[in-house]
């Protein structure tokens, strides 16, 4: 054989050689690198899988805590609405008719005088009653409703009035009438979205 030959086998078997280690490492490398990707796949999966239902369970907790929340605040409405309604009425019946066209204010003081005792009586059965669904000014406010019936009743002698017991009634009616207006201004505004 010449050299030419031999050259020529040496690098023909080299080739065949190389090309069968090239196609069983391409091979491997398409095995290692399918199973990697499969893992990977399955992992991220899970991870992806378990944020999911981390994240669903948080919403439902959510949701389940603001239907409570909202629940709440439907009882709390209930109970501010039949205090503002009972509150009017109870404010109107304070409140004398009209008995004659000449009617004046000193004619609703005196009225309202005569009535300090009934008046304080209804006043504080309403604070027991609502006490905890008023605000701390809105108790303050009854209180000092309820102060003003008391001490003006002790100033009504057999149906008559003295002047300082005419302007605790003034007081009086001014201050049930405010508290009044918020107590109905507070729940038109809870009413609205």
């Amino acid at each position: 054989m010449e050299a030419w030959q031999t050259l020529l086998l040496a690098f023909g078997g080299n080739a065949a050689l190389l090309a069968v280690l090239v196609y069983l490492a391409k091979s491997l490398l398409e095995k290692l690198l399918v199973r990697d990707t499969k893992r990977f796949e399955t992992e991220l999966k899970a991870k992806a899988d378990a944020e999911i239902e981390r994240i669903r369970s948080e919403f439902l907790r959510n949701i389940e805590s603001y239907k409570v929340q909202l629940k709440k605040s439907e009882l709390l409405f209930q109970i501010e609405f039949e205090a503002a309604s009972n509150f009017s009425a109870l404010y109107r019946s304070m409140l004398p008719r009209q008995t004659s066209p000449l009617m004046d204010t000193r004619d609703v003081n005196t009225a309202v005088a005569r009535e300090f005792g009934p008046i304080e009586t209804r006043l504080g059965e309403f604070l027991a009653k609502y006490g905890a669904v008023l605000t701390e000014v809105e108790r303050d406010q009854l209180c000092s409703a309820m102060e003003q019936s008391g001490y003006g009743k002790f100033n009504v002698f057999d149906g008559k009035t003295d002047t300082y017991a005419l302007e605790l009634a003034a007081a009086l009616v001014t201050t049930v009438k405010s508290l009044h207006d918020q107590l109905i201004n507070r729940i038109r505004d809870q009413s609205r979205l």
